[in-house]
């Protein structure tokens, strides 16, 4: 079970999310993504997420 928290990484390059229901907009899309150990996971779309920050 996925929490509702949104963590950043401000080193990585692409973000993930679990939940869909978080993108504003979405297209499916199969991408490669390289994680750190140079295994190839990919994508089941890309899209936008606005979320407020809590400092």
């Amino acid at each position: 079970n996925a929490r509702a928290d949104w963590n950043t990484d401000t080193g990585c390059s692409t973000h993930m999310s679990p939940r869909r229901s978080w993108f504003c907009t979405y297209v499916p899309m199969r991408i490669p993504v390289e994680l750190a150990d140079h295994s190839v996971i990919y994508s089941t779309g890309v899209g936008s997420v606005e979320f407020q920050p809590v400092i």
